[in-house]
């Protein structure tokens, strides 16, 4: 392996998009592999081995090993030293709550003819990531609630009231809310719909027209 980067990765919804290969390329007799995965960060950077056979391309992170620990404590019922057998990681991992759910892992491997027709990390599929809509609908002619090849929300969003009237209309640019209303049965306009940034919160404020 020539190189193995990593850096978080804030354009795509992983929850929507799923683990998959955002690159795949092949100059020369070098092949770059970019991986979308889950942001789990570790307290070391890991190695890596690579296997390649009949296109399948796997790559397996290799961590330090585990290692044996005793802790000897005192019984106070036994009256004596009691050993306890245990394990410890020599690593942690390290997933931020508040930071993306997305990492972006870019391998460089030398000494290949083709690209892989298959590629595999810790020995789990990854297929390419989407280049279409995930998922959408059609409502009358129209495309609407549109979830994008980032996995983000984009362009007409309705929903419904149980009866299958509409409910609230939506804009969504990437995954930011434009603006939209929200109607009753009879599909008057109640609301204005707003929502703060970083989708802490949503607010709602009376039309000016039905005031």
């Amino acid at each position: 392996m020539l190189e193995y980067t990593t850096s978080p990765d804030h354009s795509n919804d992983i929850d929507k998009v799923g683990q998959c290969v955002l690159k795949n390329e092949l100059k020369g007799d070098i092949l770059t592999v970019e991986l979308l995965s889950r942001n789990m960060q570790y307290s070391v950077t890991p190695k890596f081995t690579t296997t390649y056979k009949k296109g399948i391309l796997r790559i397996t992170p290799v961590l330090p090993t585990t290692k044996l620990k005793d802790t000897v404590y005192y019984d106070k019922v036994k009256k004596k030293n009691i050993t306890m057998h245990g394990l410890r990681m020599d690593y942690s991992v390290y997933i931020d709550g508040l930071g993306p759910k997305a990492k972006r892992e870019v391998f460089r491997l030398k000494g290949f003819k083709s690209c892989p027709k298959s590629i595999f990390m810790n020995d789990e599929y990854y297929p390419n990531c989407p280049e279409k809509d995930v998922e959408y609908m059609i409502y009358q002619g129209d495309t609407i609630n549109r979830i994008n090849a980032n996995g983000y929300k984009q362009g007409l969003w309705i929903t419904f009231y149980d009866t299958g009237e509409i409910h609230e209309r939506k804009q969504y640019v990437n995954g930011s809310l434009e603006g939209g209303k929200t109607y009753d049965k009879n599909g008057k306009d109640l609301h204005y719909i707003g929502e703060f940034e970083h989708g802490i919160g949503s607010m709602r404020i009376d039309s000016i027209d039905n005031k």
